[in-house]
C-alpha cells in the first residue's frame, strides 16, 4: 500500500485547517478500507505526495515546487484549491484538478479519491497536467533574453519606436517580442502588462 502525504499552501488559515482535518479523516478511512479489502490496495509500493496549493504566486507551483518529503515529480499528486476570484482558469486550463472552497465536504472527498485513483493508473499524465499552470516566477523565467530587455526597457517608459531604434531592430519586431512576452505571462491587456513593469516583476 502506499505511502500518502498531504502539503497545503493556502494563506486562509481557517479553511487551511478544516482542509488538514479533512484529510486526516479521508486518510483514515483509506487506510482502514485497505486493511478489510487488502485486494484493493494499490500493487505497486512507493509514497505519493498530494499538494493543495491556491493559486497565489507567493506559493510557487509544480514547476518549481521543492518537496520538504524529496517526493520526486513523478509522485505527486497536484490539485489546486479555486474560489470566486480563480475560478475562471479552470477555464483556461480543464485538465487542471480543482477544489473550490465552496465544495462539501463529501463533494471534496470524492474529487479526491477520483483523482488518486487516477493518478495511480497514470502518474505521469497528471505530472505533465499539474505542471500546465505555472507561478509568475517561472513565467518570467521563460521568457527570452530579447523580451526580457524588451520589457525592461518598456518598464522605463519608452515606445516601441524608441525601442526599435535604440535595438536596431524593426517596430514590427519589437510588437511581436511583446506579444509573445504576454502570452507566456498570461497577460491579456495593455493594462495588466503595466503593472507586471510597473513592479518589474523579477526582470532584472
Amino acid at each position: 500500500m502506499r505511502k500518502i502525504q498531504f502539503t497545503l499552501f493556502d494563506s486562509n488559515n481557517f479553511y487551511l485547517q478544516g482542509l488538514r482535518l479533512l484529510l486526516e479523516d479521508y486518510l483514515h478511512a483509506l487506510n482502514e478500507c485497505h486493511h478489510t479489502y487488502p485486494q484493493l490496495a494499490s500493487e505497486e509500493p512507493g509514497q505519493v505526495e498530494i499538494v493543495l496549493r491556491t493559486l497565489e504566486n507567493r506559493w510557487g507551483c509544480a514547476c518549481c515546487y521543492q518537496s520538504q518529503y524529496q517526493t520526486p515529480p513523478h509522485r505527486r499528486l497536484n490539485i489546486v484549491i479555486l474560489d470566486d476570484s480563480t475560478q475562471h482558469y479552470i477555464q483556461t486550463y480543464p485538465l487542471l484538478l480543482s477544489i473550490y472552497r465552496r465544495d462539501s465536504t463529501n463533494v471534496i472527498c470524492n474529487k479526491l479519491h477520483e483523482a488518486l485513483t487516477h493518478f495511480c493508473q497514470q502518474p505521469w499524465l497528471d505530472l505533465h497536467v499539474g505542471n500546465m499552470w505555472k507561478c509568475q516566477q517561472c513565467r518570467i523565467a521563460a521568457l527570452s533574453n530579447c523580451e526580457k530587455k524588451v520589457l525592461r526597457l518598456m518598464s522605463t517608459g519608452m515606445s516601441a519606436c524608441t525601442i526599435a531604434n535604440m535595438l536596431h531592430r524593426s517596430q514590427k519586431t519589437i510588437s511581436t517580442h511583446k506579444r509573445s512576452a504576454m502570452r507566456k505571462l498570461n497577460l491579456r491587456k495593455n493594462a495588466e502588462l503595466s503593472r507586471v513593469l510597473l513592479n518589474q516583476m523579477g526582470l532584472n
